[in-house]
């Protein structure tokens, strides 16, 4: 049985060789994606369900240039997970590099996710995005 942490390492390895298909296959279909930005970040806001999700992805696919996730700890209780890092892209649309430290965190349940939660500084891609 897969234990809550490799499921989200799993999903953190999908996303670095840009495997969407597995990720969203990973999710609850009603899973709650958060990472609250202001609207000009085309990636941030709430989403419902697995189709909506896809937007996050979409985002981000349409606005950063070799993306760059690196977690370097992993920490769980139950079925809940906090992973920390730094997240790295140049912005398509200025050429301007942005490096953050993040914070996710993860709800599963029956070994699907089920809630993520995105810290970054949202600071940052603002202004690399002008």
């Amino acid at each position: 049985m897969t234990t809550p942490v490799q499921t989200i390492q799993a999903i953190y390895d999908a996303f670095g060789r840009g495997d969407i298909p597995f990720i969203l296959s990973q999710l609850d279909t009603n899973v709650v994606w958060e990472f609250e930005a202001p609207a000009v970040l085309s990636f941030g806001g709430i989403r419902r369900g697995t189709s909506e999700t896809l937007g996050f992805f979409e985002g981000i696919a349409k606005d950063h240039d070799n993306p760059k996730l690196t977690i370097t700890d992993i920490f769980a209780d139950g079925d809940k997970v906090a992973a920390f890092g730094r997240y790295e892209t140049d912005m398509k649309a200025t050429g301007k590099h942005v490096s953050t430290p993040l914070a996710h965190f993860w709800t599963l349940s029956g070994g699907k996710v089920t809630r993520y939660v995105n810290y970054i500084n949202t600071a940052a891609f603002v202004e690399a995005s002008s």
